[in-house]
């Protein structure tokens, strides 16, 4: 996916998620649907050819595709009389620090499974740990208080810590 910039790729994966109305990639689903799509600049990366690429190859360029990228979910809230549209940015896919050891690789992310948003979380407070670290005492040192970054990164590891990992 190498002669796709990361812009067009994101364009790619958000029509894509725009035109079947689903809130996350999942390569198999797009080797199938872009196969319905000749007119597609991808198309002919993973269809028409002459070497026709296996099933297994497909999915691997599909993930190529969406990796690095990120994906947007639209839902609407209702709250009171006045229903309002909320759109959240979350990465395609989260690599579970729990299986990387096991060779685990990346997973497609599922904002609507608590499993994910819980895998996601956690990362998000190591990560926000580690800024903590690093980047502290400049932002101290010009008066910025931490406490608040310090009770976020406690919410989202869910411990009683702030030491980055």
């Amino acid at each position: 996916m190498s002669k796709f910039n990361k812009k067009t790729r994101q364009k790619m994966v958000d029509d894509y998620l725009n035109d079947t109305g689903k809130n996350t990639f999942k390569a198999d689903e797009f080797v199938l649907w872009l196969e319905t799509q000749p007119d597609h600049p991808a198309y002919n990366s993973f269809h028409g050819r002459d070497d026709e690429l296996l099933w297994q190859a497909k999915l691997n360029l599909a993930r190529q595709l969406a990796s690095g990228l990120r994906i947007v979910v639209k839902s609407e809230v209702i709250e009171a009389a006045t229903p309002s549209i909320k759109v959240t940015e979350y990465p395609a896919y989260i690599s579970p620090v729990a299986s990387r050891k096991l060779g685990g690789g990346y997973q497609a992310f599922d904002p609507d499974d608590p499993k994910s948003q819980e895998e996601l979380r956690k990362q998000a407070g190591v990560y926000l740990a580690g800024w903590l670290s690093r980047y502290r005492g400049c932002a101290e040192h010009i008066g910025v208080d931490l406490k608040p970054v310090e009770d976020i990164v406690r919410v989202l590891r869910d411990d009683k810590t702030v030491d980055a990992e």
